[in-house]
């Protein structure tokens, strides 16, 4: 059973490096913004689009 969700789970992961980047830039505009009482929309704009853009190179479905 715990090998079947493994596999479930992977298959909707086919390009784990893209989303560990995306995840890890989150994760940091978290802890800045933990840190940071200004400018938090400008932050969360930009990782936004910084997000789209490596999702859109990253999850590109090889020719």
């Amino acid at each position: 059973m715990k090998n079947k969700i493994f596999k479930n789970v992977m298959i909707h992961v086919k390009y784990p490096y893209t989303t560990l980047v995306i995840a890890i830039m989150w994760i940091g505009i978290a802890m800045i913004i933990s840190r940071q009482q200004e400018n938090l929309e400008i932050l969360v704009f930009a990782t936004s689009i910084c997000t789209l853009v490596v999702a859109l190179i990253g999850f590109k479905f090889p020719k």
